[in-house]
Order: structure tokens, then sequence, then C-alpha cells
């Protein structure tokens, strides 16, 4: 698939797209793994990005012989953050930014008349966060939540669902994502997949999307 001709509408995945956040996640999930008598590790965790962890965390508990849904592994994480074990959300976390370039592209785009969304499946509380404490909020024409969805990535219907709200096409929007499971679900929306690799500490595999974008500085779409 190349590139459309004309771009109406980009898309962007927001944790390690928009927000550097995954690291910080992943952390944040050794220790309720921790908590539930789960020897997970960092690595393991990192499975978990793009992801609502229904298929994931069973998978993780597996590994190491121990029945687990994701409904226990979220009541333990409430317990961790009760306990103040961790920070209820990660962008608020010191270390958390946004990635190199994020606000630069985005005005570009915002400059050349093309619609932004951002698809996430992190809950909206949480987005919120992120988007105030960056100063993103204004950069987009729709956001579209974890929590505002029936079936999350790699199924289509967040990428469907944002299109839909800005009347575009699949065949003129762009998806940038940093997850298999995310540029699954822009791939299978019909729109054109970046597979972003500018994270400095967590490279998933994203060779299955249309093309790869190692930094925004390299972003040449406008």
């Amino acid at each position: 698939m190349s590139r459309p001709e004309r771009i109406d509408c980009v898309l962007f995945d927001c944790d390690g797209v928009l927000i550097d956040s995954e690291p910080i996640a992943a952390r944040r999930n050794v220790v309720v793994f921790g908590r539930m008598g789960i020897p997970a590790t960092f690595e393991d965790c990192l499975t978990m990005c793009g992801q609502d962890g229904k298929t994931t965390i069973p998978a993780i508990g597996a590994k190491y012989g121990i029945d687990v849904t994701a409904e226990q592994f979220f009541a333990a994480k409430r317990e961790c953050i009760d306990a103040g074990a961790i920070e209820a959300v990660s962008y608020r976390m010191p270390e958390a930014d946004t990635l190199p370039g994020v606000h630069g592209v985005l005005r570009r785009l915002r400059a050349a008349g093309v619609l932004t969304g951002l698809v996430s499946t992190t809950v909206s509380s949480h987005i919120l966060v992120g988007l105030d404490r960056f100063e993103l909020a204004p950069m987009f024409d729709c956001i579209v939540t974890g929590d505002m969805v029936e079936r999350h990535k790699p199924d289509p219907m967040p990428y469907q669902t944002a299109m839909d709200y800005l009347h575009v096409d699949p065949a003129h929007t762009v998806v940038v994502e940093d997850s298999p499971a995310g540029v699954r679900s822009g791939l299978v929306a019909g729109c054109y997949v970046l597979g972003f690799r500018g994270s400095a500490t967590v490279r998933q595999d994203v060779s299955a999307a249309n093309e790869v974008l190692d930094s925004y500085f390299d972003f040449d779409l406008v």
C-alpha cells in the first residue's frame, strides 16, 4: 500500500507515540504483579503496551504458572494505588514527557488544514491528565479513549470511531502507532499506518506497518 496522495487526517496513539509513558507504566505493573506473587519482569510488562490486558495479563501469569485475570490484576493495581505503592496516573510522574518533536508536527499538520485525532486504549480520566499537563488538548479535533468504545485494539473499532466522528475516509487517513496491536487496528480500519520507533527505551515490533518512522524530525507528510 502506497502513501495516500491526499491526506485529510492523521490519527495518533498516545502512549509511546505522543507521551513517552510506556516504560513508566511497565515499571508500575511490575509492582502490581509482585503484589500478586507473580515475578513478572519489565520486559513481560512491556507486552501490555497498547492493549487492554485481557489477553496479555493472563499470558504473563501463565508464564509463571499462576492463573490471573485482568479483573484480578486491576483490583490489585487499585490496592497498590490506595497503599501509595504506585502513582495512579503515569502522566503525573516527574519523568513523563512528550516524544521529541510532537508539538511541532501537530502544529504543522493543523496549519496545513489536516485533521488530527488521538486514539488510545487508555481511559479518558488518565488521558485528560496527560493532555492538560503537556498542553496537547487544543491540538486535536477528536479524542477516542478506551472507555469510549466496546472493542479495543487490535480491533479496528477505535480508529473507525474516530474517522466516523471526523467524517474522513480511511483511504485519506494516516495512523501513527508504536505497538503490534495498534498497527493491526489501523491497518484493518483501512488506514495507511506509520510504525513509530521514536522512544529511546521501548522498541516494539512495528514491521507490519506500511512505513516506519524513527523520529518526528523525519515526519514528512506535510
